[in-house]
């Protein structure tokens, strides 16, 4: 069994190092918010941890776990990314480990385990901080799903079990969307060939009865906590977020294209989606065609763990139907790399003639998916380099502001295809970088400039070199030139004009920021600005 884990680890290894292109030492968005608040986490804050819900989630094994890495790290992100890769590694190699297990065959365990480590989805729980709770829930999930096959084959099964149980409390513990496994584990006993009737397969779901009262319980708990997310129930939301990740995790869709918010992609760039698309389809068409040729000959066993495989997909898939991102697809995703691998080897043993069909349709779906997971890799190292980029530009720009000053700071940006930035960044960004000034952040995406006007009232006002001129902000004729930025009187022709010309308010008063009262004073006289 030892070599057999070390041999599916190093296939999960050399697969998963396709997202080493990614690393930064940037933190990303909630990354700074998620760390400083477990900054300082101790035992003694154990019992409010365990009792209560923090920001509307209830997550006390990940927040243990960011404090634990933070005592090591702090606000460093490439040892969290380092941290990040190890708990996939473990999490692909369970993937393949349970498969292997199920169909005594390491060679299907590898194969899972490639596809599992390649899939475009992934990129967001491995590169990014605060989606890391999403391993380690994935982690526990699949130890206490390794644990509970040991269990039915163990002479004494004790503490098999009670691993299994503890595997799953520590599993929702770290995010609540791992309360599907007691179903998974159900449909596994009624799906065991070891059973003759029904009725014994019935009697086999006694010890999953613990696991679904503790899933009950759970659930009574953080209903009664509330959510962070609408929890409303719309058929017609149900069904898009079916749709989104049926695209996303079987046909390989890059993630970033299934939001409302996608449109500009799609229409600026729309080669890469449907390229994806299109070689996931056609590779899995050609899997079906052949399995559908060859159903009558594929064991009977193999057949109910594809069913199994499949079962894992849909029911991982309820906890997250309400909402709809790529990262939250990552417990189906486990399900799909099982059923595909499952399936193309049974297609292999039967269809002798057809087996460089089955040779190219593999190749061309780990191909895609790799590709995808590549593209999403580098856009979050981009996130990452932009970031560093804005974080010097704001240190250079803030020394010529007076400490204690209040500061806005507009256009940075929200995200890089999203490949989330400064996203709910500050104030904590604020309290942990620029302690000295009152930073308040708009991003790129806001587009409520009255309520900019409102806040930074008094305040100095620099606006993100790198950033383009909002439309919001030509229509509320702000004039941006370079790092500043002044109200104007006149049209959007002459506020660009005045952009492009860099005529901006004396230096001397000001040093890298304009004060936004002479700003006002020129809005309201407009003789005595310079155009």
């Amino acid at each position: 069994m030892i070599r057999r884990l070390i041999i599916l680890a190093l296939a999960s290894l050399g697969a998963s190092s396709l997202y080493l292109p990614g690393f930064t030492n940037a933190l990303l968005a909630d990354d700074w918010a998620v760390i400083q608040r477990n900054l300082d986490l101790s035992l003694r804050d154990l019992p409010h941890l365990l009792t209560a819900t923090h920001g509307g989630w209830y997550r006390p094994v990940f927040d243990l776990f960011i404090a634990a890495c933070a005592r090591i790290f702090g606000f460093e992100a490439m040892g969290y990314h380092v941290v990040a890769l190890v708990l996939y590694v473990a999490v692909t190699t369970l993937v393949a480990d349970i498969i292997s297990t199920m169909t005594q065959r390491i060679d299907i365990g590898m194969l899972a385990a490639i596809l599992f480590s390649v899939h475009g989805a992934h990129a967001e729980p491995i590169l990014w901080v605060s989606a890391s709770n999403e391993l380690l829930a994935g982690l526990f999930v699949l130890l206490s799903l390794r644990i509970y096959l040991a269990f039915r084959t163990a002479p004494a099964p004790g503490r098999y079990y009670a691993l299994t149980v503890v595997c799953y409390v520590l599993a929702i513990g770290a995010k609540e969307t791992a309360i599907f496994l007691p179903v998974a584990l159900a449909v596994y006993d009624l799906l065991d060939a070891n059973a003759e009737t029904w009725r014994e397969r019935l009697r086999r779901l006694t010890p999953v009865a613990p696991l679904l009262a503790i899933q009950g319980l759970f659930v009574a708990f953080r209903l009664s906590t509330g959510s962070p997310y609408p929890v409303e129930i719309d058929p017609v939301r149900i069904a898009i977020n079916l749709g989104y990740y049926l695209a996303v995790g079987l046909f390989a869709l890059p993630d970033n294209y299934g939001y409302l918010t996608s449109l500009p992609l799609w229409r600026d760039q729309p080669v890469l989606p449907f390229v994806a698309v299109t070689g996931a389809t056609g590779a899995l068409g050609m899997l079906g065609w052949l399995g559908w040729q060859a159903r009558q000959r594929i064991p009977r066993h193999q057949a109910r763990i594809l069913l199994f495989a499949a079962a894992w997909s849909a029911i991982a898939l309820h906890p997250v139907l309400l909402t709809a991102t790529g990262r939250t697809a990552f417990m189906a995703t486990i399900g799909i790399a099982w059923m595909i691998a499952v399936g193309w080897s049974a297609v292999w043993q039967v269809a002798e003639e057809r087996r460089a069909l089955c040779v190219t349709a593999l190749i061309l779906l780990i191909g895609t998916h790799a590709g995808v997971a590549s593209y999403r890799a580098y856009w979050w190292r981009q996130a990452g380099r932009e970031m560093e980029r804005a974080l010097a530009w704001m240190d250079s720009t803030l020394t010529d502001v007076p400490s204690g000053a209040i500061v806005c700071v507009t256009g940075l940006p929200d995200h890089l295809h999203h490949a989330y930035v400064f996203r709910n960044a500050f104030p904590t960004l604020n309290r942990v970088r620029f302690p000295d000034h009152m930073v308040h952040a708009f991003l790129d995406a806001d587009r409520h400039l009255a309520q900019t006007a409102e806040v930074c009232k008094s305040a100095y006002i620099i606006h993100y070199i790198d950033a383009p001129l909002p439309a919001a902000a030509r229509s509320a004729r702000f004039c941006y030139a370079l790092d500043y930025v002044i109200p104007m009187t006149i049209d959007d022709a002459a506020c660009w004009s005045c952009r492009a010309q860099r005529r901006v308010m004396p230096r001397a008063a000001t040093g890298h920021a304009a004060r936004s009262e002479e700003s006002a004073r020129v809005a309201q006289d407009p003789s005595r600005g310079s155009g």
